[in-house]
């Protein structure tokens, strides 16, 4: 096969119908076109985006107000404060979820919800955490928990008239309950949870808090698991531990209403069908 000289080859390119070069040219103007607008595009959305961030930067758009609603335990400006977000800071660059946690973190507040309100609002929404129970801190002092066993507060012992919760090693009789000895102190901080020991206790006070059948001064368990109880007579009520403890109310109510505790110091519910009167 012979080759082609670079004459020969000139003067077969010279031999293209015109038409086809023209079709040649048209196809290459047109991709040549298509790659401008498409560097065009590229250039007018890269500038519309700083343009428009940095418009939502400006003072238009910055936080100019911030609204709190719910609280009942903090000041607004202890709020405003516990979100670390200063007017003037762009709405933009607000973080819902961070400042739902710094607000969190104070003890008194349960579920938070932030919302943006364009142009430069930003609204708060608190829940309040309900005291349920104190736990002894000290001989003097109480921490205020709520059902989820997170303290609230720290308060003098002789304060308030909330259900007492309490950890015995043992609980030798009713008048162990009574005497107000024997309990363990708890040292948790603000916003932190007591022991998970205190659960069935929690769970206890709850519902006798929901569906209040008789009048209680304080609630202990054992290191054994054992739950018993004072009411405000001074009679000790010995639950055993919180299962059938909707029957174990129903009788406790039912006893209450039909018998005399006089002369008897406990009400034995450890056998919801059977309940006991003794002075154990």
């Amino acid at each position: 096969m012979r080759l082609m000289t670079a004459t020969e080859h000139e003067a077969r390119k010279m031999r293209i119908d015109p038409r086809i070069r023209e079709r040649r040219n048209k196809v290459a103007r047109s991709k040549g076109r298509k790659r401008l607008y498409l560097i065009v595009a590229v250039f007018i959305v890269i500038g519309g985006y700083f343009a428009v961030r940095a418009l939502l930067r400006t003072s238009m758009f910055s936080v100019q107000k911030i609204e709190v609603s719910g609280s009942t335990h903090y000041p607004s400006a202890a709020l405003i404060s516990q979100s670390g977000i200063p007017l003037g800071f762009p709405l933009t660059e607000v973080n819902p979820q961070s400042v739902v946690q710094r607000i969190e973190e104070l003890s008194w507040n349960g579920s938070v919800i932030v919302k943006k309100k364009w142009p430069s609002t930003l609204q708060i929404f608190v829940r309040n955490r309900v005291a349920l129970s104190v736990v002894p801190a000290s001989s003097t002092t109480s921490l205020v928990v709520d059902q989820t066993g997170r303290v609230l507060a720290v308060q003098p012992s002789s304060a308030g008239k909330l259900l007492r919760l309490c950890l015995m090693a043992n609980i030798p009789s009713s008048k162990a309950l009574g005497q107000g000895t024997g309990c363990e102190y708890q040292s948790t901080g603000l916003a932190s949870y007591i022991s998970p020991l205190f659960k069935p206790l929690l769970q206890l006070s709850l519902a006798l808090r929901s569906d209040p059948v008789a009048s209680f001064s304080e609630l202990a368990a054992s290191s054994t698991g054992e739950i018993d109880g004072e009411l405000s007579n001074g009679v000790a009520v010995r639950f055993g531990s919180t299962s059938k403890l909707d029957q174990k109310l129903r009788a406790l109510q039912l006893l209450l209403s039909e018998a005399s505790t006089a002369g008897y110091s406990t009400i034995d519910l450890r056998v919801p069908q059977e309940p006991v009167l003794s002075n154990w």
